[in-house]
């Protein structure tokens, strides 16, 4: 979105934005494909952590 942002990408199927939006209403999102942090900011320690668990258990969730 801009020079001072990076995007951390989800595949746009499996609704891990949308829970991570809910979760985070505070962070910036583009669509439900990505979270966009500032680049020249500290990356959010507790929410960098749960996106990756999120990302990781996200086959594991689905099934129940």
């Amino acid at each position: 979105k801009s020079a001072n942002q990076v995007a951390v990408f989800f595949h746009c199927q499996t609704g891990l934005v949308e829970t991570f939006r809910e979760l985070y209403p505070e962070l910036s999102y583009s669509g439900n494909r990505a979270i966009l942090l500032d680049a020249d900011k500290k990356l959010p320690e507790t929410e960098r952590r749960n996106g990756v668990a999120l990302a990781l258990t996200y086959h594991l969730r689905k099934r129940k």
